[in-house]
């Protein structure tokens, strides 16, 4: 993962944030940045302060993607192939119980109230 100024649009020094980084997101203070890594099945925090990586935290199988709620309380992971989401406690960076959805869970929004996560299942289409 690379940091980029949008200031100067000058890179930073390269963060290292798992072997197959594949979804990133920001909490709403941008405090801290959380790095998905498919190949690791694990969620690398990273604090944006000093660039460094915490430890990374596991989550469900080929994590694909990642939402945080306005409030910067939870982080959420759609894991691909483990068919399930995993909430993080942004606040002490644990991974709490994954909640089941649909098949190969590639993509998950938050509303602005945060009250509802809306996950996208490639498998789970009508007709």
């Amino acid at each position: 993962m690379t940091p980029i100024s949008t200031i100067t649009n000058m890179a930073g020094k390269p963060i290292r944030a798992g072997s197959g980084p594949i979804a990133i997101a920001v909490t709403p203070d941008g405090k801290k940045v959380y790095v998905a890594d498919g190949y690791s099945d694990t969620v690398t925090p990273i604090t944006t302060a000093t660039d460094t990586p915490g430890k990374p935290i596991k989550v469900g199988k080929a994590p694909y993607r990642i939402a945080i709620t306005p409030d910067g309380q939870t982080a959420y992971v759609a894991n691909f192939e483990s068919n399930t989401v995993t909430p993080i406690s942004i606040a002490t960076n644990t991974a709490g119980k994954p909640i089941n959805v649909g098949s190969h869970s590639n993509g998950i929004a938050i509303t602005p109230d945060g009250k509802t996560a809306y996950v996208v299942s490639g498998a789970d289409h009508p007709g």
